[in-house]
C-alpha cells in the first residue's frame, strides 16, 4: 500500500514541474513580447517572433496601454 501512495505523490509531482515549466516558459514570452511591443515592432511581427497567438499579443499590447 505504501508502493501506490508513492507512486501517486510522484505522478503529481511529476505533472506539477511540468506545469511549472509550461507557465515559466508562457511568462517569459510574454515579457520577450512586451519588450518587442514597447520598441515599436508590429503586432503581426511579435507574434511571429514569440511564437504566441496574435489575439495574445493584442491583449498584452491593451493591457500595457501600446494600442
Amino acid at each position: 500500500m505504501c508502493n501506490l501512495g508513492e507512486g501517486i505523490y510522484e505522478d503529481g509531482l511529476m505533472k506539477g514541474r511540468k506545469e511549472g515549466r509550461e507557465e515559466g516558459r508562457t511568462e517569459g514570452k510574454l515579457e520577450f513580447a512586451l519588450e518587442l511591443l514597447k520598441d515599436g515592432m508590429s503586432l503581426e511581427k511579435v507574434a511571429k517572433y514569440s511564437k504566441l497567438s496574435l489575439s495574445m499579443i493584442k491583449e498584452l499590447a491593451k493591457q500595457n496601454k501600446l494600442i
